[in-house]
């Protein structure tokens, strides 16, 4: 008698199943069969970070052997890290990402024209001055700007910087964005201006890189002199890891800030 076996589909659901919940395991289901590794492979490429060495190896030997095709059925969410790598020419390939996010890329302009027209992306890290190689070029109404749902700035809003002004302007008149993240250097005018102004706006942090005293912390509150509950301080550490957790669908910073203001509006917690 032959060996019970479960139908094909039932087999390949299993398996994605099994690598979307634990991805730590794809590379062990890879050496299952070879059916197996045609349905898996593509989920070792949906989340790419360039920073790690394994994975920047992995990219550029499948940049070199697959198909773009590969790549547009695979990647979702990538960080281009600051290394040497053709991070314009991976992003090229990958019409459908979520999550984009990088640090002083590599070939700014050609990376801008790479992503000019996707329609996709939702979630933004990364310097836009960079991006755009000069503070008075950022342009915010480009189309792959539109979809943008959380966009985390790493440039500096102070009001010395000639180009803070535009630059805040254009981000409250982004037309889906709903949460922003803005580091510690924001001043209390500009962030009391996105809470007035930005219509959809439901959680705006400001992100400070390392923890302080929280003598410290309080008086910076107490100094921004903000009361919106929308409005959250966040220490985030490992930020390129929490970052990962957020794109596999974790609790993030982003949810961890939500979380916060839901406990505030129902008067479980007060402060920020």
């Amino acid at each position: 008698m032959e060996d019970p076996a479960f139908p094909a589909e039932l087999e390949r659901e299993i398996f994605e199943t099994t690598a979307v919940l634990y991805p730590s395991t794809i590379l062990t289901l890879l050496l299952v069969a070879r059916r197996i590794l045609v349905w898996i492979e593509p989920f070792l490429y949906t989340v790419v970070r360039t920073d790690i060495k394994g994975m920047h190896s992995a990219v550029e030997r499948a940049i070199k052997t697959k198909p773009d095709s590969f790549f547009t059925r695979s990647v979702r969410h990538i960080y281009l890290g600051p290394y040497k790598f053709d991070g314009p020419l991976l992003v090229r390939m990958c019409p459908n990402l979520i999550s984009l996010a990088y640090i002083r890329p590599r070939g700014q302009p050609v990376l801008l024209a790479a992503i000019h027209s996707f329609r996709n992306i939702q979630r933004w890290s990364g310097s836009l001055v960079d991006l755009f190689d000069a503070a008075d070029a950022v342009d915010l109404s480009l189309p792959v700007f539109k979809t943008v749902t959380h966009m985390d700035v790493f440039d500096d809003l102070e009001s010395k910087n000639r180009y803070s002004s535009k630059l805040c302007a254009s981000l409250a008149a982004l037309p889906a964005l709903t949460h922003l993240c803005l580091n510690r250097t924001a001043e209390p005018r500009p962030i009391r201006n996105f809470l007035q102004h930005c219509a959809g706006l439901q959680v705006l942090v400001i992100m400070w890189s390392k923890p302080l005293p929280a003598k410290a912390m309080l008086g910076a509150l107490r100094e921004a002199g903000i009361t919106d509950v929308r409005y959250v301080v966040a220490v985030c550490n490992g930020y390129w890891d929490d970052w990962e957790v957020g794109a596999r669908g974790g609790v993030d910073f982003w949810v961890a800030a939500e979380d916060l203001i839901a406990r505030k509006r129902s008067g479980e917690i007060e402060g920020n």
